[in-house]
């Protein structure tokens, strides 16, 4: 009955979200790409399984699953990248923090990414130099591999109760 519950629950929030992502200004995609000209101004793009082209702005946030992520405009908060790369030109301007997760990120300045800048599960890497600033920070992929197993073992334990096994004992009849 719970569980029921929780999917009702869970179906009606995503049906929500889905109605508020779609709504005027916002570009939420399935397999196709999203690409902002110069010039344009969208205010959030969400992208699974495609990547954002971003030349124009982007007055919110950027999200991408399993694509990539190429600015050369301006994106006015957060851009997240899970299972691809990023790419942000000198040109470019990020108002937020940047985080990759299982991909690499590539930036020409530091002025290009006023927040921190995440990569975990990949390389962060500054062309032209090395990455100096303490707000860049990059964990490799085999350690984040070794920390997500890690991870797994310790929330197994946690929520996966062992089995206790009683001795039967025979009683006098």
């Amino acid at each position: 009955m719970l569980t029921r519950a929780i999917r009702i629950l869970g179906l009606t929030l995503l049906i929500a979200s889905a109605a508020h992502a779609q709504a005027r200004g916002n570009r939420v995609y399935f397999g196709q790409d999203i690409f902002v000209a110069s010039g344009q101004q969208v205010h959030n793009a969400v992208c699974v399984f495609c990547s954002v082209q971003v030349e124009g702005d982007l007055t919110g946030r950027a999200l991408v699953l399993f694509g990539s992520l190429n600015v050369t405009g301006r994106v006015d908060r957060n851009a997240t990248v899970i299972g691809g790369n990023a790419v942000i030109d000198s040109q470019a301007r990020i108002g937020g923090n940047t985080v990759v997760l299982g991909g690499n990120a590539v930036y020409e300045t530091d002025d290009s990414i006023s927040g921190n800048a995440y990569v975990l599960g990949g390389h962060l890497s500054k062309m032209g130099g090395h990455v100096k600033s303490a707000r860049r920070f990059s964990v490799s992929p085999i350690v984040f591999s070794l920390l997500a197993i890690l991870a797994i073992l310790l929330l197994s334990v946690l929520f996966f109760p062992r089995v206790r096994r009683r001795a039967v004992v025979n009683q006098p009849s």
